[in-house]
């Protein structure tokens, strides 16, 4: 999976506007998190790998600012009490040094992490 982080405008309407650019395109949102930095918002959209390149295009096409993408991984997360802490103390276990942790469509968890291999091989992924 792929992390696109964009910068937009902090205005009424600019985050509608990045889902809405992805689902006419047809890209499926995997996991997201958006979050305020002084005059602007930083949005994290994960996709799967394939529409990756797509995406990109999509969202600077509409105008987004990309300023990074990264692999991510997506992986189960049992739902119940402690199940997150679970997930994160895994990852950071297998020195996977977690930057990003969010929760994904379904049951599952997106993390960012400085070591993917690392995570990879906690996760059996």
């Amino acid at each position: 999976m792929r992390d696109i982080t964009i910068m937009i405008p902090e205005r009424g309407g600019a985050v509608p506007e990045v889902w809405e650019a992805l689902g006419d395109a047809g890209v499926n949102v995997e996991a997201a998190v958006s979050f305020s930095r002084e005059h602007h918002r930083v949005v994290h959209v994960v996709v799967e790998d394939a529409v990756a390149d797509g995406a990109q295009q999509v969202l600077t096409g509409a105008g987004f600012l990309i300023v990074d993408v990264r692999e991510v991984l997506v992986v189960s997360l049992e739902d119940r009490p402690g199940g997150l802490a679970s997930v994160a103390r895994t990852a950071y276990d297998a020195g996977a040094e977690v930057y990003l942790l969010a929760l994904a469509t379904g049951d599952r968890v997106m993390l960012g992490v400085v070591n993917v291999e690392a995570a990879r091989q906690a996760f059996d992924l």
